[in-house]
């Protein structure tokens, strides 16, 4: 297989993935797919945050088969190089791979020329790292120069694409997240031909800053340095209650991403002008947030213990308990295929960002194995080959609802013993809660 063709067995894989980013996913909403450029070769660039989950998100959201450069260094088992290959990933080499191994790269862009030419897509992160926070790091003159000489090299006849891409998860690496994937304007690389003929390296940092203000949007920024977690709490505390107060989505998803977006542009300005009222706010929110971690509560804990009432706790009592076999067949075929691999994992992953990558990966190979292993079991049992089979295919479902239920159950019990154990305290708390949101909303309107 040539990099530059369609594979049948790669379009298997990728079903085989989509389908386990769905279980692995709460939600997977994706917009702008329609504005991606069609017979014509096309460079997606994205923004980069979450190691392999990033590439894998932007291959599950679209119909393309799309080649993506990745950190040489995982090529450099020869097992893994062909599976690589097979799977369309190319080595790029950074100076942190050794200077000698540089020149490798004008190769590597030969091919992707090649590739281009062909009306093929290229997958490549501008910022060249991933950073595990809500903020892009600078951008790189790589998608520039790729996209500048492969249009030069073919006198500005290819009609190259760049589209910009967004994404951006809830949460890094926690199961059961939800992810936004945005699909920009393209961006037309023979724009810039006047000016590369002028000036090639201008070309390249005008491409390049293009490339970066086309993805900002797309994506939640936070520009701040030093006030980044005092950031996250803010959108934590206020983000749901600014998201009710104004529209910008029927998808409600969107709705708060958008809100949230809005909300962090005006802590910003807010910042920048009123660095006084933001130091105030900021020192009542780390309050806030140390008095419940003394607690040893969460914010989620305090606001589903602080909105939830006596009558409704009851209720959801009650339907636990009648949700229990469904949780029990759930759990009996998922938890050790989801629990071990992750309590063997995180003691080896110094860089958090890889953490979901590894538990995806793992799980990619050891839930199907454990099915296998079950259902066999399932059918020495009963002989049945039909059961053994149903029970194989509901295996999945099943976990992902078990899941669910258990999120559910902790809902219960953590609601039940914060009104108990902090009965006296909780209505402080909440309410004190709702004054520091008062007080964000106020001085960002």
């Amino acid at each position: 297989m040539t990099m530059k063709s369609w594979s049948v067995g790669y379009e298997v894989i990728r079903t085989y993935v989509r389908f386990a980013f769905w279980l692995t996913h709460k939600s997977v909403v994706v917009t702008g797919r329609q504005q991606i450029p069609k017979g014509k070769p096309v460079i997606f660039a994205a923004n980069h945050q979450n190691a392999l989950m990033d590439p894998l998100a932007v291959a599950c959201t679209n119909s393309f088969q799309t080649t993506w450069l990745a950190r040489a260094d995982i090529f450099r088992s020869k097992s893994a190089q062909s599976f690589l290959k097979y799977i369309k990933l190319l080595p790029i080499y950074r100076i942190r791979d050794g200077k000698d191994n540089l020149s490798n790269n004008e190769q590597i862009f030969e091919q992707v020329t090649h590739i281009l030419e062909n009306n093929q897509t290229i997958g490549l992160f501008p910022e060249a790292a991933h950073s595990g926070r809500r903020q892009m790091l600078p951008h790189k003159k790589a998608i520039p120069r790729i996209a500048l000489e492969a249009e030069a090299k073919n006198n500005f006849t290819l009609n190259l694409q760049i589209v910009p891409v967004g994404i951006f998860y809830d949460h890094y690496w926690k199961f059961n997240r939800t992810l936004i994937v945005q699909y920009g304007k393209p961006i037309e690389v023979d724009w810039y031909r006047e000016e590369y003929t002028e000036n090639p390296q201008k070309a390249m940092l005008s491409l390049r800053d293009e490339i970066h203000d086309n993805i900002d949007p797309l994506t939640l920024q936070i520009n701040s340095k030093t006030h980044y977690q005092d950031y996250e709490d803010i959108l934590q505390l206020a983000g749901k209650s600014y998201s009710g107060k104004h529209f910008f989505s029927k998808n409600k998803v969107l709705q708060l991403f958008y809100a949230e977006q809005e909300l962090v542009s005006g802590i910003e300005k807010l910042e920048n002008s009123q660095p006084e009222v933001f130091e105030k706010i900021i020192k009542e929110i780390n309050l806030y947030f140390r008095t419940i971690k003394g607690l040893r509560l969460t914010d989620e804990q305090v606001v589903n213990a602080g909105n939830t009432k006596w009558s409704v706790l009851a209720a959801w009592l009650i339907a636990s308990v009648f949700s229990i076999p469904l949780f029990a067949f759930g759990f009996i075929f998922n938890a050790v295929p989801f629990f071990v691999p992750r309590m063997m994992i995180r003691p080896k992953v110094k860089d958090l960002a890889f953490l979901s990558t590894f538990n995806f990966v793992a799980g990619l190979v050891v839930f199907p194995i454990f099915y296998l292993m079950a259902a066999l079991l399932v059918f020495k049992f009963t002989g049945s080959v039909f059961i053994a089979l149903i029970t194989f295919i509901l295996m999945p479902f099943a976990g992902k609802l078990a899941f669910n239920l258990l999120i559910f159950y902790k809902k219960i019990a953590h609601s039940l013993a914060i009104k108990f154990r902090h009965k006296s305290l909780l209505s402080q708390i909440v309410k004190r809660r709702n004054e520091l949101i008062g007080m964000v909303l106020r001085n960002i309107a």
